[in-house]
């Protein structure tokens, strides 16, 4: 029976010596290779937002020469907000992100329904455009849900 109990001691050694997660086996070269990688990421989304946020402005200045459609300029900055969604690490700032996208959503959907009132447009539009603030709002509802319940 003792011997049987020190086969054990030995074979349960090692096991217990073990790394326990998967983040201590990981080797170094691994982790310096997924932090590079990381660093990538962020800088591309920097310079994706930069991108997104000029030529919001210049389509900006072209629709108040009458050079381009209010809609290219308010798809573009949603796109820039989305852009700038997608790189937010605080549930703060995507609260306030969610906020910017759902009044830039009303403003497009005001634009709609005058387009549709003056019979320049389609309702169907107008209803695409409201259906995509509502899902707006509901993921800002849903943020600030998380971000209280983190709170706590």
């Amino acid at each position: 029976m003792r011997m049987l109990a020190r086969i054990l001691a030995v074979l349960m050694v090692p096991l217990l010596m073990a790394p326990v997660g998967p983040e201590d086996r990981a080797n170094p070269a691994q982790k310096e290779q997924i932090e590079a990688s990381a660093k990538k990421v962020k800088q591309l989304q920097k310079e994706r937002i930069a991108a997104l946020k000029e030529a919001a402005d210049q389509l900006s200045a072209l629709h108040k020469n009458g050079r381009t459609s209010f809609d290219e300029v308010l798809e573009t900055r949603l796109l820039a907000l989305t852009a700038e969604l997608e790189a937010a690490e605080k549930p703060a700032d995507r609260i306030t992100l969610y906020k910017n996208i759902v009044d830039v959503l009303k403003e497009y959907e005001q634009w709609a329904n005058a387009r549709v009132e003056a019979a320049r447009g389609i309702a169907a539009t107008a209803l695409k455009i409201k259906a995509r603030r509502l899902d707006a709002e509901i993921h800002l509802e849903q943020a600030s849900t998380r971000d209280a319940k983190e709170g706590k």
